[in-house]
């Protein structure tokens, strides 16, 4: 996945926030980057978007976990 500007703000709101449920997220999306999410193509490509953002932030905790840092 290429490293975008929305990218980077998804994976910083999954790694600083205890957890943040797909909606909450969107709903920052749609307050900072005034993005259509009422439009259900917009919702649902930002949903995989954060599934796999999500997925990666947790791989890195699991390796950093895993390293003893």
């Amino acid at each position: 996945m290429k490293e975008t500007r929305i990218i980077k703000y998804i994976k910083s709101l999954i790694r600083n926030r205890k957890y943040m449920t797909t909606e909450d997220i969107m709903l920052y999306l749609e307050k900072y980057y005034s993005l259509p999410i009422n439009i259900p193509s917009v919702y649902y490509k930002y949903r995989t978007i954060i599934r796999e953002c999500r997925k990666e932030v947790y791989k890195e905790r699991r390796k950093r976990k895993k390293d003893g840092v």
